[in-house]
């Protein structure tokens, strides 16, 4: 026998099952068995397909109503995210060509019932009797004869211009606006230049024209924006603010400077990307991002954000110009690194705490390539170049010529002068080692006359000078022996006084008498015996 426990919990399980039960049928009611449910279904439903019926009969009825008169030109506004920032104004004079005749009506319909969705414009045909089609289609036959709107092409027909140029009802503003909206770009530059090709003169038209041109470049110029062709969209807003009026260029102006904003920070960014090693792609992506920068803030001198931007484009600009120097100078590409920094002295706003930096760099590279001409020269000896090692040193003696003044400290023109000494010295050394006395007075007499040189580095140039006019001195002195013995007594003057003249030179090059005892002594004795004629 159950206990009461066992009796009351089998109650509270009871009384739960029929609580669910209850529950389910509030949340999912299902459907009466009963005929009188049965019978509430059905009159729902038809009642439901009467409203629908209803519905229709309205929408065919307003379809078979008259046409409205066309809305007045000013009335319509073109469907931009944002007209301002294109520069028209809130009324556009121009139709939208996406909405028809057909299509007014039923827009008016919809306006006016704003609750209920908007509904195609088709009814099946068993809807509409057949004698309703014909007073529905007639009002829509005399409308392409009689524009709705040719009104506002005569409002001012004292400023239409003389050269035929196309009227504003012409340009497709409405369509551009709406084709820039759907996101479609190449459609609207497609459009737009048609008809832009025919207004090069619109300038000289109406102030309406040239509204309306102006618009139209403004809506070019920001789909090659979102294209990302800055210069295409740069030039489409320059020809903005040549094509709009006077009070409408600010406009245009402000566009311009937007793009300005934008492509400046593109390229900054683009060379803080870039690795050390690309120096010239970082200082191209600056200069051209400063040019960007400077004409926006041509446009809208008092725009914060373009100045902030300037600003930290030239400072990093000034500290790429000096790396990528330094990594020219490394490359031993002295050329380019003095073209790049001349190009870096003559900006307009380089800052004076850096010139004196960029003018030690370019001494930099007049020593440096001096430098390395000279080493190449000394090089190519030991090959046994030394026509070729002349040549390096005399491009490094023209490259010292050419250098001003004011390009080289005392301190590093002395540098480069040793440079140039040690490889004529060289030179003429080795040509003295190798007995080529003759050719080995020019790079020496050349060596003594960079007098920055101390006397103690110059001995060795005087030395080798002084065997040098020893050696020529005897092959000469034996030449004057034989014209005399010869009989060419005056050649044999002659070629004395040309051997006594370079010991002459010797002598202002500043060797002494006592350097040069010898040399002096067998000239003095042969030139006596030419003029005796013994």
């Amino acid at each position: 026998m159950l206990s009461e426990e066992t009796v009351l919990v089998i109650a509270l399980l009871a009384a739960a099952a029929l609580l669910i039960v209850a529950l389910l049928e509030v949340v999912w009611p299902s459907r009466g068995r009963h005929p009188r449910a049965r019978a509430r279904y059905g009159s729902a439903r038809a009642g439901r397909q009467g409203m629908d019926r209803a519905t229709d009969g309205r929408a065919a009825t307003a379809r078979r109503e008259p046409f409205p008169a066309p809305r007045p030109a000013g009335s319509r506004r073109p469907e931009v995210p944002s007209p301002r920032s294109i520069g028209i104004g809130r009324e556009s004079p121009l139709p939208s060509p996406r909405v028809s005749q057909h299509e007014a009506p039923a827009a008016q319909a919809d306006g006016a019932r704003p609750a209920t969705p908007m509904l195609p414009p088709r009814v099946p045909p068993r809807e509409i009797p057949l004698s309703a089609a014909p007073p529905a289609l007639k009002p829509a036959e005399p409308a392409p004869p009689a524009p709705p709107r040719p009104a506002p092409a005569a409002e001012t027909p004292e400023q239409a211009p003389a050269p035929p140029a196309p009227t504003g009802d012409l340009l497709p503003l409405e369509e551009c606006f709406t084709l820039y909206q759907d996101q479609r770009y190449a459609d609207v530059i497609t459009t737009a230049v048609a008809t832009l090709e025919q207004c090069i003169e619109a300038r000289a038209g109406s102030a309406k024209l040239a509204h309306e041109v102006a618009a139209l470049w403004s809506i070019m110029g920001l789909s090659k924006q979102a294209l990302n062709d800055e210069n295409g969209a740069r030039a489409a807003f320059e020809e903005a603010i040549v094509a709009a009026p006077a009070a409408e260029q600010s406009t245009y102006q402000r566009h311009l400077a937007a793009l300005a904003l934008t492509a400046g920070r593109k390229l900054i960014a683009r060379a803080e990307t870039l690795p050390e090693t690309a120096g010239e792609g970082r200082v191209t992506a600056l200069r051209h991002a400063v040019l960007w920068l400077r004409q926006g803030l041509a446009c809208a001198p008092d725009d914060a954000n373009l100045s902030v931007a300037l600003e930290r484009s030239r400072k990093s600009l000034w500290v790429s110009y000096g790396k990528f120097a330094a990594t020219l100078i490394q490359r031993q590409e002295f050329h380019g690194a003095r073209r790049l920094i001349r190009e870096a002295l003559a900006e307009e706003d380089f800052p004076e705490d850096r010139r004196e930096v960029f003018k030690d760099l370019l001494a930099t590279t007049f020593s440096g390539e001096i430098g390395h001409l000279t080493a190449h020269a000394i090089r190519v000896m030991q090959d046994e170049h030394e026509r070729e090692a002349s040549t390096s040193l005399r491009r490094a003696e023209s490259l010292l010529s050419s250098i001003p003044s004011e390009a080289l400290t005392p301190k590093r023109r002395e540098e480069v002068n040793r440079r140039l000494w040690w490889g004529y010295t060289k030179l003429g050394v080795r040509r003295v080692e190798s007995g080529a006395y003759e050719d080995a007075l020019e790079p020496l007499f050349h060596a003594l006359q960079f007098g920055e040189v101390d006397p103690e580095r110059q001995r060795e140039t005087r030395t080798a000078l002084v065997r040098a006019l020893e050696g020529v001195t005897e092959a000469r002195v034996e030449s004057i022996d034989q014209l005399l013995k010869s009989g060419k007594r005056d050649a044999a003057v002659q070629e004395g006084d040309r051997l006594r003249k370079l010991l002459r030179e010797g002598m202002e090059v500043g060797l002494s008498e006592h350097e040069l005892t010898s040399a002096l002594t067998r000239t003095h004795r042969v030139l006596e015996q030419a003029e005796s004629g013994s």
